[in-house]
């Protein structure tokens, strides 16, 4: 069976990219108003859920289903194609960020599948960040030093400071018995 054909004939077509946004950032820059233009055409309406609106390029749409910020799923109808279309829109929880999974059923052909997945990979590997999204300050003055970059950093374990008092007490090297029990030193009970 071919990529993406389904069993009426008709293929379906896939992208997905995980973003480091919040799922309501990717849900306001993917699925609201111009962020929906990214990946269709922008609506002349905003999306709710049931009602009936037009995007930019002519294409009837109905809302099916629009849950933000995790799912936005619509039927698309234009007087050129010969079946209507569904497109989905899902934000998906990742380990860092979220991510943006698009997806549409009942493409024609492959060229159209292939159309549309180059289409969205470029817009989704291209526009991760929008003026919706709240931009990080700008750098300014001198280069950041190695504290700033990494943040403060822990003291050093004390392992090395015990193997020397074992070995200083000896005059030879410390054995693991002895490297145990210089970790394990006993607190003195002060005398009354």
């Amino acid at each position: 069976m071919l990529a993406g054909l389904a069993a009426d004939g008709t293929y379906a077509a896939g992208a997905r990219h995980t973003m480091d946004v919040s799922a309501e950032d990717a849900w306001r820059n993917w699925a609201e108003g111009a962020g929906l233009g990214r990946w269709l055409s922008s609506p002349r309406t905003a999306l709710k859920e049931g009602e009936r609106t037009t995007l930019k390029d002519g294409t009837e749409v109905l809302a099916v289903r629009v849950r933000p910020p995790a799912l936005l799923r619509i039927r698309l109808t234009r007087a050129d194609w010969p079946r209507p279309r569904t497109a989905q829109l899902r934000v998906l929880p990742a380990a860092r960020g979220n991510t943006v999974a698009l997806h549409m059923e009942g493409l024609p052909d492959a060229a159209s599948r292939a159309g549309y997945i180059q289409q969205w990979k470029k817009a989704l590997s291209g526009l991760e960040t929008t003026p919706a999204k709240k931009s990080a300050p700008k750098k300014t003055g001198a280069k950041a030093t190695s504290k700033q970059k990494t943040g403060a950093r822990k003291a050093p374990a004390k392992k090395a400071s015990a193997r020397k008092v074992a070995t200083k007490k000896t005059g030879a090297k410390a054995t693991s018995k002895q490297k145990a029990s210089a970790r394990k030193t006993p607190l003195k009970k002060a005398s009354t």
